[in-house]
């Protein structure tokens, strides 16, 4: 299993661009010019540029929910297949959410702006990455994951 380290991967929401992170201080998620939500790395290091995202989140089927969706790379922009994605203090599952080929996931949360989400990406042989988020709408949320 790989280490549990401090993260160092650029979130980009949307078109928005990425720049070095380098206090712990809550960011703006972005669609489009819109703010959707914050996220907050636990800590950080310089960015790195993430691959290209959807232009837009994918409609969920439930009227109730958000869709939080994002792409895990690694610092070459090359998708992280089978990274798993983890919401809250317990670890990996088996049937939790998981990156598809192309490095693509998604989440459906309630629809509730004031619920921090505590995540964590990980997959073996690279540094594990923690966030808090608060989406307060549909959002995009791209990681680069750095060999461990």
């Amino acid at each position: 299993m790989p280490a549990e380290t401090s993260p160092s991967p650029t979130v980009v929401a949307g078109p928005a661009t990425a720049s070095p992170v380098t206090s712990v201080s809550p960011a703006p998620i972005v669609a489009g010019n819109e703010a959707v939500g914050t996220a907050m790395p636990v800590e950080t290091s310089a960015a790195v540029p993430p691959a290209p995202a959807p232009s837009s989140p994918t409609p969920t089927p439930d009227p109730n929910v958000w869709r939080f969706q994002g792409r895990v790379v690694t610092e070459a922009g090359e998708p992280i297949a089978d990274a798993c994605v983890v919401i809250g203090p317990h670890g990996c599952r088996p049937f939790g959410p998981h990156t598809d080929d192309q490095g693509s996931y998604y989440i459906d949360m309630p629809q509730n702006p004031t619920i921090v989400y505590e995540l964590r990406f990980e997959k073996e042989g690279y540094t594990t990455v923690y966030y808090r988020v608060q989406p307060t709408a549909p959002t995009e949320f791209n990681v680069v994951l750095r060999p461990s």
